[in-house]
């Protein structure tokens, strides 16, 4: 198909037309021609050029690349100008060789082409920012374009002001220097330099202070006019501006040169010769002087004139770039004068040197002055005053300074200087004759003169004058009411009249005697005193008199006793009762008087601790106490007191108050039991006691069941009994059965919510829970130590076991441990024994009367292995046997005694352990598995001791009880439980029975007995408590106690978990007025 159209073409070309209507018919056909056959073509198309910028007349060419699939078949280049019109198009055509596509009026000669590159031969500044595209195959155009930079070198640069040859400026002044450049593209450059010679060069300093360039245009080419505004120096004296530009890489025109001709003063002032480093000339009075001024440097050389005594002046000297003048004068004493040398200059600045004359003539004879001012040679000076100074004064020149004076008193020398000083001040021996001499040496500033000595000097006589002293002052202490003599005592002055004043400084209060009297001391009495001894002193060369005065400051202290002047709240300071809310701060206060200064205890007393001490300050008026966020426990009654020396502590003045922090209901922190165990047809009882304001009432406590799917409301009945009372209550379940083992809930509730719940849970005995965390630690090659947690321990006392053998052995030893108090819940036991390098095999496992626990332990541990020690040598063996029969000897000391001690002590744990009343001894509990036949219905409990006669203890699954979780080793009486609580018309029967019953063990409880009708211990509202008597225990056993509460009933419930009943608070609680009980 495109050889076809080839032919076509050839064939067209035959016809004989118009030249001009051919070619536009064949440019048409042509292009209609490709644009139908690559309308679909695909690629793409660069341009690059052979330079960025051309010089103008360089050829330049550019570069068609083409990617793509298709075969390329003809190249267009186009010159769209400066973007404003094209300019032209030139298509040539492929294949090889390439061929011009002919444009009527195409000019050949301007460039040359190949089949992908069109090179342009001469480029002139027409084509200057041309845009240049090409195009394949007519209908794939280039991604970018060429634009066409022509550079244009200027020919000159001129130095065009200022025009002289020479440019005279003074330094420091400005000379403005102008440079153009010639026409060029693109913009030109301009540079200024400094240079040593004639002829401009880049290679001299260059000038880089901003310099501003003023480009303009002319027949289409850009050139540059720079001004400097050039500040000069005298450095820059004979050497040359120039300026240098350029607007092609390393193409630089030079300019020509000016010379600078800078006037400048000399660089430093004139200078007199020889005496040029001293600021002051001295001369002996009537000598003659003769002085030389010279300047160096300048252009030109300075003037010189001199000023010195209407001397006589020569004339100037030039030599060697500088140029001097001499003056020669005579002076004499009081003519100090500054001799003057002055240096002008046309360059406008002036400068000059001095020197100042001292005109030497020898002292004067000495005068004295003191502080200043002028005194015979009779002085009277005050005695100890530090600042007083006698002043020998004389003047000359040189005037005398301090060390040309020396005074001495009877040949001795006293001072060095012109000053007489005492140090401290001058004393009684001190005063007598004393002569001042002041020497001074005048020496000339002309070395080439003698220097000359004079000596003079005057005497003075010293007269002291003194004040009183007043003997030393102590402290005088006196109780209240006692007598006391206060009295001043001195030493007389200079003169001798003295007069004496008594003084009490806080009410100024005054007795001109030289003692005064109190009878009888009062606090008011106490304080500072003052004594004060007088007497006139006239010191030479002082108007006014001076009183002599030596006064003292002692105290009168008054002992006596403490009293609390305030206490309270510092938000509440004088209120006695105050209720604040939880969290609220609590800043307590506390001020007392007393001397001396007291010990100061601030405390709190509450239900369960009275007067605890919260904070002590010893040796102190006042106190401060904060409590930042107040809670329940903070509601108590707070007291301060003090005391000292003279106030004895048993009887201390104090004062109190009541602080209530209102909160709602919260656990009181003590000891309770949530869990509980118990038997069927025995009793169980919750207690729990809360802290809350307000108190809650007896319906703020609500016990609940839970029943499987809900709590339900308990009341008193025979089956519950209830007991509310403050911020206690206690739930007792009577005659327990199978149901009653279950979750109770309690609900305490004061109207400040939220209320306050606590779950119970009431269990049946049963085996322990097995250990828990079981781990083996600190192992070593002989011991091991075994760590674990209890679990509930089944409401009886559990036993832990320990089994352990080497795993080569068949046999396994047994350590046990009892359960101490229920509140420690980690143990820990090490084995010891143990063989080095084995592997041993734990079990481990807990027990209790009803059997071993369900799941036992097992681990395994590792000794560590000992390794032998490398032998010694014979030396070492020796010291090490000898060292070591030494510690043998001690250690088998030290281990006889840890066994016996050991062996006296376990003997009396054991025997205090095992000594029970009435010989009663403990038994091992030894395992046994949990469905053997042989457990008795009843562990007993050797704890207890029962307080029935001997022939009425039987045995019955009534008199169960959980372990006690009392403290200091009390042994409670285990109290038959087994009836319910009577009615109140049986109570009296009932009480006689018990006491009747319990005749044999001497017990009456809460009436009177028969066999004891004078034995009666009553509390102040009558009500009598039950003695107990037991036989004498056996040594080392404690006695037994029964601890239980003023609410007596007709039998006695003994709760192992229950506290003492609070203190009521109110005096209506209970129907009657009462006071707390006393323990």
């Amino acid at each position: 198909m495109l050889h076809t159209w080839f032919i076509s073409f050839s064939e067209l070309q035959s016809v004989k037309i118009n030249i001009t209507k051919m070619c536009n018919i064949i440019l048409c056909l042509w292009y209609m021609f490709w644009m139908f056959l690559f309308k679909c073509a695909d690629g793409s198309v660069t341009i690059d050029s052979s330079a960025a910028t051309v010089p103008e007349g360089s050829s330049l060419t550019f570069t068609c690349t083409y990617t793509g699939n298709e075969h390329l078949f003809a190249i267009r280049w186009t010159n769209n100008g400066n973007n404003s019109g094209r300019k032209y198009d030139i298509t040539i055509q492929k294949p090889e060789p390439c061929t011009l596509f002919d444009e009527p009026g195409l000019n050949k000669t301007l460039f040359t082409y190949t089949c992908l590159t069109l090179t342009i031969l001469n480029v002139t500044r027409d084509y200057q920012n041309d845009n240049f595209t090409c195009q394949a195959n007519l209908n794939i155009n280039s991604g970018n374009s060429v634009i066409v930079r022509v550079s244009v070198p200027i020919s000159t640069v001129d130095l065009t002001s200022p025009t002289a040859a020479n440019v005279t400026v003074n330094a420091g002044s400005s000379q403005k220097f102008t440079c153009r450049t010639s026409g060029g593209f693109p913009q030109p450059t301009v540079e200024w330099y400094k240079t040593s010679s004639s002829n401009c060069t880049r290679n001299g300093v260059k000038i880089m202070n901003s310099i501003p360039s003023s480009p303009s245009e002319s027949n289409g080419l850009i050139q540059v006019e720079s001004s400097l505004l050039f500040t000069t120096s005298s450095s820059d004296n004979n050497l040359w501006i120039c300026c240098a530009a350029s607007n092609i890489n390393s193409q630089w025109k030079l300019s020509g040169t000016k010379l600078l001709d800078v006037r400048y003063p000399p660089p430093n002032p004139p200078v007199i010769d020889d005496f040029n480093t001293i600021p002051h000339y001295q001369m002996i009075e009537n000598m003659t002087e003769r002085f030389t001024c010279r300047s160096t440097g300048g252009n030109p050389l300075a003037s010189l004139t001199w000023s010195c005594y209407n001397g006589i002046v020569s004339n100037p000297n030039i030599s060697g770039g500088s140029v001097s003048r001499s003056v020669q004068f005579t002076a004499r004493r009081n003519q100090d004068k500054t001799c003057t040398c002055n240096a002008t200059h046309e360059a406008g600045l002036f400068q000059q040197a001095t020197l100042d004359v001292n005109i030497l003539y020898p002292p004067s004879t000495p005068e004295f002055k003191v502080d200043g001012t002028p005194v015979g040679i009779a002085i009277s000076i005050v005695k100890d005053d530090s600042d007083q100074t006698v002043t020998c004064h004389s003047f000359g020149k040189p005037n005398p300074s301090e060390n040309d004076f020396t005074w001495t008193k009877e040949s001795a020398v006293v001072s060095s200087n012109s000053v007489l000083s005492w140090t401290g001040g001058i004393r009684i021996q001190d005063g007598g004759s004393y002569k001042c001499t002041v020497t001074t040496t005048m020496t000339p500033s002309d070395t080439s003169k003698t220097p000359v000595t004079t000596e003079v000097s005057s005497d003075v006589t010293m007269d002291v004058l003194y004040s009183p002293r007043l003997h030393q002052l102590s402290r005088l202490n006196a109780l209240e009411g006692e007598n006391i003599t206060l009295k001043c005592e001195y030493e007389p002055g200079n003169p001798t009249e003295t007069t004496v004043l008594i003084a009490r400084l806080n009410d100024r209060i005054t007795w001109t005697d030289g003692t005064h009297f109190i009878p009888s001391l009062k606090r008011t009495d106490a304080g500072m005193y003052n004594c004060t001894v007088r007497n006139i002193m006239q010191p030479t060369g002082q108007l006014n008199e001076i009183v002599g005065m030596d006064t003292g400051i002692f105290q009168v202290n008054v002992w006596y006793k403490t009293s609390v002047s305030k206490f309270g709240l510092t938000s509440h300071p004088d209120a006695n009762n105050v209720t604040v809310d939880e969290n609220a701060t609590l800043n307590f206060f506390c001020e007392v008087d007393s001397n001396p200064n007291s010990t100061i205890v601030f405390g709190r007393s509450d239900r369960l601790l009275n007067n605890t001490t919260l904070k002590k300050n010893d040796g102190f008026l006042h106190l401060a106490f904060d409590v930042q966020q107040a809670d329940c426990l903070d509601t108590a009654s707070y007291y301060c007191f003090g005391y000292n020396n003279y106030t004895e502590i048993e009887t201390a003045p104090r004062k109190q108050m009541d602080v209530y922090v209102r909160c709602s209901p919260r656990a009181s922190g003590g000891q309770w039991e949530s869990n509980i165990t118990g038997a069927a047809g025995g009793n169980a009882t919750f207690s729990f006691d809360v802290v809350a304001y307000p108190v809650p009432n007896k319906d703020g406590y609500v016990w609940h069941k839970w029943n499987g799917t809900t709590y339900s409301q308990l009341y008193n009945s025979d089956k519950y009994t209830i007991n509310n009372a403050g911020v206690s209550t206690t739930f007792t379940i009577n005659a327990i059965e199978q149901e009653d083992f279950s979750t109770y809930l309690l609900t305490v509730s004061n109207g400040i919510i939220p209320d306050f719940n606590e779950l119970f849970n009431l269990r049946s005995q049963d085996v322990p829970q097995c250990p828990a965390d079981v781990t083996i630690s600190a192992t070593t090659s002989s011991s091991a130590i075994v760590e674990w947690n209890s679990q509930f321990n089944g409401g009886l006392q559990q036993t832990f076991v320990i089994l352990y053998k080497a795993i080569e052995s068949s046999d396994y030893l047994v350590l046990t441990e009892d359960e101490l108090e229920r509140q420690k819940t980690h143990y820990e036991v090490t084995i010891t024994g143990l063989k080095d390098g084995s592997t041993y095999d734990v079990i481990m496992f807990s027990r209790n009367e009803k059997g071993n626990c369900k799941q036992n332990n097992s681990l395994q541990f590792d000794t560590e292995l000992l390794v032998d020690d490398p032998p010694l040598s014979n030396t070492a063996l020796i010291g090490g046997l000898a060292g070591g029969i030494s510690a043998v000897c001690v250690a088998f000391f030290v281990v006889v005694v840890v066994l016996f001690l050991r062996k006296r002590m376990s003997y009396k744990k054991g025997e205090s352990r095992q000594a029970l009343t009435k010989g009663q001894k403990l038994r091992t509990l030894n395992a046994v598995e949990e469905d053997a036949d042989d457990l008795p219905d009843e562990v007993e409990n050797p704890m207890y001791e029962s307080s029935q006669p001997a022939a009425m203890k039987q045995d019955s699954p009534d008199v169960l009880y959980a372990l006690p979780k009392k403290k200091d080793g009390d042994i409670y009486a285990v109290v038959d439980k087994a009836n319910k609580r009577p009615t109140k018309s049986q109570g009296t029967k009932k009480q006689k029975n018990d006491a009747h019953d319990n005749a044999g063990f001497d017990i009456y409880e809460n009436n009177q007995s028969p066999q004891h009708p004078a034995k009666k211990n009553v509390n102040h509202d009558g009500l009598v408590y039950a003695d107990i008597v037991f036989a004498n225990p056996p040594k080392g056993q404690k006695r037994l106690v029964i601890h239980g509460i003023d609410d007596m009933t007709v039998y006695a419930d003994v709760d192992l978990n229950k506290k003492v009943d609070p203190f009521p608070h109110s005096d209506e609680e209970d129907g009657g007025k009462k006071e707390p009980n006393k323990k």
